[in-house]
């Protein structure tokens, strides 16, 4: 009996004991100056200081008795010591996270950290033990800012605050043709990256190129004076077109509306809205012309015209002459020789002309038909033809003989009238006609008359071959008569020789 009695009281004791010692508990942590704070079960707001290094802890009863350790640069750790466990007597609270108090000085400026994003100005980051936190600052129109923390034995430590400042500003080019490039300060930018950076209390030059286009350049600063002035993304459109030509031969004349600009090479501006005419002309060669404009809707224009000239078959075929359009002027000394001067003239001149549109022998009248002759292709075309007067007073009888030469440029699909202008060149084989009669004739070149065809009256009009002219008066009989010999002319009167390499015809008649 005695001896369950002592038992029992021994078990009351050992009880007792146990209760005691769950009363209390003593925490410290891996720093001697880490403070620790007591919290209410239901919030962790107003903390009641316990003390800092190594403090007893007192545990009630029906408490959770959380305690929260405290360190600057460390994340806080809360910890639990509720009187229905059973605690050892000292506890150790280990603080080994990292903690950045980091804050940005714009407002909206986003920050993102693993899986957080936030847009307030300031956060508490936690670097976990041994790991890295890599955290990113970014604002439209702004340079993004990354900032990396280390929480190892072997990196330098984070701070315990860190701030960033957005001053860099970023602007975006939206550009049209889209396939445009550009430069800042003479370097050129990737065409996969729109963007570029402005410095703070920097300006930078921007040039948008584009081949066929001209240049716009731009200025762009970031002071303090002007920095919420810049744009974050700036459309721009170029307009104004370049225009390289490029002539062969390198010696022809490069006109733009009539302006004589350049040989051989020319680069020229063309505003929007605008339209040009270039023509690029050398003698010997078919002239090139062309409009360009630069207009919606209008045909696309080149980055470089390469121009070759072709040759001018009507120019190769024929040369400068004075007879061209200038009359040739035959005095009759006699009229007993009238009749035979007016059959050897038309003998000369149907060599080339065989048919006539009008023949008057007492008139003293001729007039061809047009001979028509194309080159390129149809792309020039000249006609000839000769035309025959006679003046006559009581001294002299007088036969006047013009040849008319006329070039069209561009194909016809009709003989446009409007389209031909004299021509100061004649064809070859007309030049040579001219030099026989010269020969059959003392003839002088008057090129300060000229023929006016619309005042001649139309004797006849219809077309007359030439073998069936009346045997009275038109009627085409060789006359033997001796041609003049060049020797026989007088010194000052001879049709000065043709230099075979010279293709411009210089004479003078007598």
């Amino acid at each position: 009996m005695l001896k369950t009695a002592f038992i029992t009281v021994f078990l009351n004791l050992v009880l007792v004991f146990c209760a005691l010692a769950q009363s209390k508990v003593r925490l410290s942590s891996n720093f001697p100056d880490v403070e620790f704070f007591k919290l209410s079960d239901n919030s962790d707001e107003n903390p009641v200081s316990l003390g800092l290094g190594n403090v007893d802890f007192k545990l009630e009863k029906d408490s959770k008795n959380r305690v929260k350790v405290y360190k600057e640069g460390y994340e806080p750790v809360i910890a639990e010591f509720p009187r229905t466990e059973k605690w050892d007597k000292d506890q150790i609270i280990i603080l080994e996270n990292r903690l950045v108090s980091f804050a940005v000085d714009q407002s909206g400026a986003t920050i993102s950290f693993g899986d957080s994003v936030t847009n307030q100005k300031q956060v508490n980051i936690v670097i976990p033990k041994s790991q890295t936190v890599v955290v990113k600052v970014s604002k439209p129109g702004f340079v993004t800012e990354e900032v990396s923390f280390h929480n190892s034995t072997d990196r330098a430590e984070p701070p315990l605050v860190h701030l960033v400042s957005l001053q860099d500003r970023v602007v975006k080019l939206d550009l049209k043709p889209a396939d445009a490039s550009f430069s800042v300060n003479g370097q050129n930018v990737s065409n996969s990256n729109s963007e570029f950076v402005v410095p703070f209390g920097k300006c930078v030059e921007v040039v948008i190129s584009k081949k066929g286009y001209a240049d716009i350049v731009k200025e762009y600063c970031n002071t303090a004076e002007n920095s919420n002035t810049l744009p974050i993304t700036q459309n721009i459109i170029l307009e104004d077109r370049v225009l390289s030509f490029n002539a062969l031969p390198s010696d022809a004349s490069i006109f733009v509306n009539g302006k004589m600009e350049s040989l051989g090479s020319y680069e020229m501006f063309l505003a929007k809205g605008k339209c040009i005419t270039v023509n690029i002309v050398k003698d010997g060669y078919l002239t090139f012309s062309k409009n360009y404009c630069n207009q919606d809707g209008a045909e696309e224009l080149p980055i470089m015209e390469q121009v070759n000239l072709q040759e001018n078959e009507a120019y190769n075929a024929s040369l400068e002459s004075n007879f061209s359009n200038s009359r040739l002027l035959l005095p009759a000394q006699a009229a007993n020789v009238k009749e035979e001067s007016w059959k050897l003239l038309i003998s000369i001149l149907t060599k080339e002309f065989d048919v006539l549109e009008t023949v008057d022998f007492n008139a003293g009248y001729l007039i061809s038909a047009w001979k028509y002759q194309e080159f390129n292709k149809g792309e020039l075309t000249t006609r000839n033809r000769v035309i025959v007067t006679s003046s006559s007073n009581s001294n002299q009888n007088e036969y006047a003989v013009k040849f008319v030469s006329q070039l069209a440029e561009g194909k016809m699909e009709s003989r446009d009238e409007s389209k031909f202008k004299d021509w100061n060149r004649i064809l070859t084989k007309y030049d040579d006609l001219a030099d026989e009669l010269i020969e059959r004739f003392q003839f002088s070149i008057d090129p300060s008359k000229s023929i006016d065809t619309s005042s001649i009256p139309a004797i006849k009009t219809e077309i007359t071959p030439i073998d069936t002219i009346p045997a009275d008066s038109t009627k085409i009989d060789t006359i033997p008569l001796e041609p003049i010999r060049r020797d026989t002319i007088p010194a000052d009167t001879t049709k000065t020789e043709k230099n075979p390499a010279d293709t411009t015809k210089t004479n003078s008649k007598i």
